[in-house]
């Protein structure tokens, strides 16, 4: 059974929560949702009045539990046996701290992954500090908050209750064969992989602690030029994942990305964060393919701190001047590299690498291909 603890403060919880709870149970058979006792601020709300407030919002939801904790979350997590932390993202301004706290969270239980999902762009505004601010100076908090909630800021704050019926929030539809808990979960990783590195490789690792398993989906992509054909780039990431055995597929794609998951019954897309730059462009990304098929969710893990700078692209730039990619691909990826390298058959890039680099020694053909 692959368990989730969704960690806060919610001080309220929102109807941006909620949401989010009810994706995950899209991934996840079971949520745990954890109301911390402590906030960087004073709470208006006590934990008791808290932890009431998020069980009746979630009251009709199976396979959610509340509970308070304190202490460490991670901690807590492996206490409780979850294999990831949920979390999610509105903007850039949440990346750096949240990026801090993944990569720390990792190094102190590396068994336990923290997973985001961007937030729906209907709730990107929404923050509980925002609904109180609200709240507090006489404005309608309606549609925000579950209205058991928008009833208790009324009473914090002296406002006058408005007669509006309560919004409602579907709960998505969850693929046949998903609905009972402990049903195994699928995620696609799709890339180009030209070439795979070993930023991928830990990425595919560190999911299949999230996911029974992966398919990684290896895109023609043929606006992007890419070095490799499609079957020797299907073929590399094949090479490289051997010792995973059948929890990991390789498959080769050219359609849509959530056509292909939903092909494979996938719940989810995986991908990579390594800085802000990722961010947006990942954003836009995952709000399409949401408003393209809202079964799949797009979940995001934080590349491990030694992988932030690698990128296929980074990759084959530092070799096209000879500079050593050793530790940074499979072996079998970097020979290949090499090869084309010392017989002149890659374009040089990225000049601000510098050029030349020290690195595979050049031959007079390489030397030739540059006059």
């Amino acid at each position: 059974m692959r368990v989730a603890l969704y960690p806060g403060t919610f001080d309220p919880v929102t109807n941006g929560h909620l949401s989010l709870i009810r994706r995950g149970l899209q991934v996840f058979d079971r949520i745990i949702v954890a109301v911390a006792d402590r906030t960087p601020k004073t709470p208006l709300f006590t934990q008791e009045e808290r932890v009431d407030m998020v069980r009746r919002s979630v009251e009709s939801l199976d396979n959610v539990e509340v509970v308070p904790f304190t202490g460490l979350t991670v901690k807590y997590a492996v206490e409780r046996r979850c294999s990831a932390i949920l979390r999610g993202m509105r903007a850039v301004s949440d990346f750096e701290l949240e990026f801090q706290l993944a990569l720390m969270n990792r190094r102190l239980e590396s068994g336990v992954e923290t997973v985001f999902f961007m937030t729906d762009y209907q709730w990107l505004f929404i923050s509980s500090t925002m609904v109180k601010n609200a709240a507090k100076n006489g404005a309608s908090v309606h549609g925000l908050v579950p209205e058991y909630v928008q009833r208790r800021l009324e009473d914090a704050f002296g406002g006058c209750r408005e007669p509006e019926r309560p919004v409602r929030i579907p709960s998505p539809a969850r693929k046949t064969g998903q609905d009972e808990a402990g049903s195994p979960r699928t995620a696609i990783y799709p890339g180009t992989f030209d070439p795979i590195t070993n930023g991928h490789l830990s990425v595919i690792r560190r999911a299949l602690t999230v996911f029974d398993s992966v398919i990684v989906a290896v895109a023609e992509n043929a606006g992007k030029n890419p070095l490799f054909s499609l079957d020797r780039r299907v073929a590399f990431v094949r090479e490289a994942l051997a010792d995973l055995g059948d929890r990991v597929q390789v498959r080769p794609y050219g359609n849509l990305t959530v056509d292909f998951g939903r092909e494979y019954g996938a719940c989810a897309i995986v991908r990579g964060l390594r800085a802000t730059g990722d961010f947006e462009y990942e954003f836009q990304l995952a709000l399409m393919n949401r408003r393209l098929n809202r079964t799949i969710q797009s979940v995001f893990l934080m590349t491990d701190y030694q992988w932030l700078y690698v990128s296929s692209s980074i990759i084959k730039a530092a070799a096209s001047h000879g500079g050593s990619i050793d530790g940074l691909v499979p072996d079998f990826v970097r020979d290949s590299l090499v090869e084309l390298y010392t017989q002149g058959r890659m374009h040089h890039s990225t000049p601000c690498l510098g050029a030349p680099l020290q690195g595979f020694p050049r031959t007079e053909q390489s030397r030739d291909s540059r006059s």
